[in-house]
């Protein structure tokens, strides 16, 4: 009898190829089934294999009746119409998207509005809010004209402007050379010729690090910072109507920009100028390593680039695709065949825990780099189990961050991961939960300290945000006690930046704990129906249970069904003498 062993397809789809998964063969294979994507064969390579299996088995086919093959394709493709339903696939794949957004999650917390005129959940602390709140800045905007960032800001300015970045920025975004930009500073602003300054390819550049310093500066945008905007983005847009000039120049621009819009502007916004980045990156190379063979040598633009630049740089333009596109639910751009390194470690003062093994405990990390393989496995085309999440969310909080924006990346990432075991109806330990409970406060904290100087990470509104929506959820003693200190600084957030985002964010915070309030009071009058029920007993029954449970020297512990309530007993002694009659 022929070996009934395990069945293998003879080609893999495209997917499966590159991940280096088995592919059941069907037309969409199981693994593309479970992580939602689309299934593709190589055609005209599945077609030659499958042409040579067909004719290396004219026998075996010969010896199945015509009833067993009708069978048999009827059961396939049932199977198989079932599989490939464009509904079931697209319900799959929305749920998979969903997994890690927060404005999901809390639709999910809250399926229905229980309380009247409460708005409807969406991206809720997507950042501190707008830049330009009142209705003047629409006017202001239409006469802003892209200018030179010589025309705009002087030489000090801008050394000015400068150093808030790489003080307040760079210690969380590190992809800018200081010497470096310090010296194109000092090349833009040479003596003025008689002729006008025109664009220079360095300008993107200067311009959005000086718009950074004006938003870490100042809690309103001024004419100046509106002007520096629109003219990084005038240039940067030209950029991509060919092959640009610079490549470096105009991906760090990219990178700015797009860094910018996702503290300062809508998630639709930031999230297609993080896509348009990515393509971006893929024109100019800069996801290959100079060394790497490429047919099309991918590399060649960015080879002049120093190696450790370019790496930050994609370092960076893939943090803020996955995170934007996590964060509103929709796909991410994933460039094929990259090669880049992750980028070196910051050098930071001596510490004795720095290095710590990753796997062996607690690390201290100076950048947000280390943190990307942890939030890329997260992507909703990936298969995640239970066991793996809980392994992530235990790598998460073994690492140590000292500054508070870091921190709060950090926070941001373990609520996603926390998102995702919910998703899963999965149960956590509890040490683990006491453990995403401490970085959530931990996370908390740091808020407050970027308030009190006025660094508007959009992270200082989602964190708190998405605190009470997770404390929501867990729902036990220790988690409703941080209420109060997760909804004041949401309070302090919308206090700072008293914008129309802030105050939505903060209302429908307040709006699910009255929510969360009115389902315990409902499950509370429950109870006390259940105990003001008392059917009547006579009294003479009444009294000999009395005189049996003070005469009896027996305890719980001799009743198998009741040994629980001893252990109720111990833990709440209060308990022991409660009266039970209603008075």
């Amino acid at each position: 009898m022929a070996d009934q062993g395990r069945k293998r397809s003879r080609v893999a789809c495209k997917n499966c190829q590159t991940r280096k998964r088995k592919c059941s063969g069907d037309s969409p294979c199981s693994t593309c089934i479970q992580v939602g994507t689309e299934c593709h064969y190589d055609l005209l390579s599945r077609k030659k294999k499958d042409i040579r299996h067909f004719q290396s088995q004219p026998a075996a086919s010969s010896l199945l009746s015509p009833a067993t093959v009708q069978n048999d394709i009827a059961a396939k493709r049932q199977q198989q119409g079932q599989q490939s339903n464009p509904a079931v696939l697209a319900g799959l794949l929305l749920k998979a998207l969903e997994a890690n957004s927060g404005a999901a999650f809390a639709r999910r917390l809250n399926p229905k509005n229980d309380v009247a005129g409460a708005p409807k959940l969406h991206l809720f602390g997507w950042n501190v809010g707008a830049r330009f709140p009142t209705p003047e800045w629409a006017a202001a905007l239409a006469s802003v004209q892209p200018r030179a960032v010589v025309e705009i800001i002087s030489q000090d300015e801008m050394r000015s402007l400068a150093g808030i970045f790489f003080e307040r920025v760079d210690p969380c975004y590190p992809f800018i050379d200081q010497d470096t930009l310090l010296r194109q500073i000092s090349r833009r602003w040479l003596p003025a010729t008689s002729e006008p300054p025109g664009f220079d390819p360095y300008d993107a550049v200067l311009c959005g690090v000086a718009a950074f310093g004006y938003l870490f500066s100042r809690r309103r945008a001024t004419t100046t910072e509106l002007q520096l905007v629109e003219s990084a983005r005038s240039i940067l847009e030209q950029s991509l109507q060919s092959e640009p000039v610079s490549p470096l120049e105009t991906v760090t621009g990219w990178v700015l920009r797009v860094a910018y819009l996702r503290m300062t502007a809508t998630a639709h916004a930031a999230w297609m100028a993080s896509c348009s980045l990515m393509h971006l990156i893929e024109a100019t190379g800069m996801h290959i390593e100079p060394s790497s063979n490429t047919a099309l040598d991918l590399a060649s633009t960015s080879e002049s680039c120093d190696p450790e630049t370019r790496r930050r740089l994609f370092a960076m333009a893939r943090h803020l695709n996955v995170w934007i596109s996590f964060e509103l639910g929709r796909s991410r751009v994933v460039l094929q065949g990259a090669t880049s390194l992750p980028p070196s470690p910051r050098p930071t003062n001596p510490n004795p825990r720095s290095t710590a093994s990753f796997s062996a405990g607690v690390e201290t990390a100076t950048d947000i780099f280390n943190l990307l393989p942890i939030s890329e496995s997260l992507d909703p085309n990936e298969a995640q189990d239970i066991s793996n999440l809980e392994i992530a969310l235990t790598d998460v909080c073994n690492i140590v961050y000292s500054q508070p924006h870091l921190i709060l990346v950090q926070c941001n990432l373990m609520l996603c991961i926390y998102r995702r075991l919910r998703a899963l109806n999965s149960i956590i330990s509890g040490d683990l939960l006491d453990r995403v409970l401490a970085l959530s406060g931990k996370g908390l904290k740091a808020v407050s300290e970027l308030v009190a100087v006025n660094s508007p990470w959009h992270q200082i509104a989602n964190v708190p945000f998405q605190v009470v929506c997770t404390l929501l959820a867990i729902d036990n003693r220790a988690s409703l006690a941080m209420l109060r200190d997760s909804m004041h600084t949401l309070h302090e957030v919308a206090s700072a930046y008293d914008t129309e985002v802030m105050r939505e964010a903060y209302t429908t915070a307040y709006l699910m704990i009255v929510m969360h309030q009115r389902r315990k009071e409902e499950d509370i009058r429950t109870l006390r129906e259940v105990l003001q029920f008392n059917p009547s007993m006579s009294a003479p029954a009444e009294t000999q249970i009395r005189e049996s449970a003070v005469q009896s020297d027996h305890t719980l512990m001799d009743y198998p069904g009741f040994s629980w309530l001893s252990d109720i007993l111990v833990d709440i002694p209060s308990l022991r003498d409660f009266d039970m009659e209603p008075t």
